[in-house]
This record gives structure tokens, sequence and C-alpha cells, in this order.
């Protein structure tokens, strides 16, 4: 699927105010923020809302609201599972585990964005949980949402001491698409690359970028089907903001104009 932009030199206002989950571990109060550029896509923040309690001492039930599937499973990037009970229990079944303080939040409705706050990382984030399909199977992943910028792949959980230890990987959950393309401009010379510019597509209640190389290709991993904005910016140029459907790896091109 391709889908290109207009030039466009009357772009709207670039980041309208969206809904921001606020985690129950130190993150009161942040403000706009995003890797590498003070101008990167905010939001103000709003009390989640609690999931619906499971009966006593029954584990939590995560449903994928595209598909209808539901699992007690949340699985890590070694496919490793850890599950919630109702009482805010987060449970290692390697060994069977019980780590108290968590608890399970959605800020929609529908349910489409589901947390885990608690003990998680010391700089204060929850865990997202995504849906992916492996081996024919459609199962739950952990992912981690940092505030603002969720670069939507895989951790690898353990428990050591007595204690939850999450690490970062590279690896993004199965099934999970990709939106790539060109930025470039108009110049007397005809269309030449931007390299540089930073292109961000809203992902949940978080933000992913790429930044684009010397032949302004940018590739942004880690998305699902939907549509949502992507915003593309550079320091001399006017901003873009466009609202792109992704179906299957999707390529989005960008030409930016000068003020």
């Amino acid at each position: 699927m391709v889908v290109r932009s207009r030039r466009d030199s009357t772009v709207p206002s670039l980041f309208p105010a969206i809904v921001l989950l606020m985690f129950a571990v130190g993150l009161a109060g942040c403000g706009d923020s995003g890797p590498s550029t003070p101008s990167a896509p905010g939001s103000p923040s709003q009390p989640s809302a609690p999931s619906t309690p499971a009966p006593n001492g029954a584990l939590t039930v995560f449903t994928d609201s595209a598909t209808g599937f539901s699992t007690t499973d949340l699985r890590d990037v070694q496919e490793q599972i850890v599950q919630l009970s109702s009482m805010g229990d987060l449970i290692w079944t390697a060994d069977g585990t019980r780590l108290p303080g968590y608890r399970v939040t959605h800020p929609t409705a529908d349910g489409k964005v589901l947390f885990v706050e608690g003990k998680i990382c010391p700089e204060g984030c929850a865990f997202e949980v995504r849906f992916g399909t492996r081996d024919g199977e459609r199962r739950a992943y952990l992912t981690v949402d940092y505030v603002h910028w969720n670069p939507g792949t895989l951790v690898d959980v353990e428990v050591a001491g007595g204690a939850l230890v999450v690490t970062e990987t590279d690896v993004y959950p199965p099934g999970s698409l990709t939106l790539s393309g060109v930025v470039s401009e108009m110049t007397p010379k005809g269309q030449a690359p931007v390299e540089g510019a930073e292109v961000w597509r809203l992902a949940g209640y978080g933000w992913r970028f790429a930044t684009t190389d010397e032949n302004g290709l940018y590739r942004i991993q880690g998305l699902y089907d939907g549509t949502d904005r992507v915003v593309t910016s550079k320091d001399g140029y006017l901003k873009q903001e466009t609202a792109v459907t992704i179906h299957g790896d999707t390529r989005y091109d960008v030409e930016l104009v000068r003020p």
C-alpha cells in the first residue's frame, strides 16, 4: 500500500491534545517530550480507568478487541509467561513467585490499549499489552511504554531476588507492521531527499519515530493496522501532519516545503 502526501503550506497546528495514561509510579506532571527533540509530540495527562475486577483470586483475562481472542498469559521475548491476579499480584509462572502491587488499566472504554502498572522500571513506566500471532497461535505480549515514547519492542522479563527485572530488546511482536517511505523536497534541480527529518507515528498512547538517512529514507517498525497521525518535521521546513491508514506494511512518502 502506498500513500503520498501533498505539498501544503497551510499545515494545521501540529500537536492537538491527545489522551495519555498517567502511570501510578513516579509519573505525575510529565510535559511534552520525545526522544532527541524538544518539539516531539506530547499530551496532557488523564487518570486511567480501572479494568473490571475479576472474582476474588481469579486471573486477569486480556482480550484483543480486534479479534476477540482472550488469554491470561502475557509473554516476554523468550515466551516466558507472567500472569496478573485480581488481587493485584504479578505471577511469575516459572516458579509461582507472586509480586504484589500491579494492576491493569485501560484509558478507553473499548479497551484497545491495555496497560499494567507497577514496579517495572526505575524511571517509571508501564507494560503495554500487545497481541500477535506466532506459529498460527494468537498470543499476548509485553512491551513497555515510557510515557510519550513507546519503542514497541518486546521486553525480557525475569524475577531475581524477589524483584521484577525488565530489559528492553530490539525484537518486535510477531505480525507487527512497518511504515516506511522517503522524505523529499522540490528544488530548482528537481526532487531531492531530505536527510535528518523526523517522522513520528502515533501508536496507542505514545509515539514512535524514525530519522531519515542521506537518501531521505525512514522506517518505523512495530505498528498495527489502523488510522493515526503521522507528523514530519525538520528545522527550516513546514511541519506536516497527515492521518495515514496502515493496512499491512505501508509506504508513505512526504514532500516537505520551506516557509
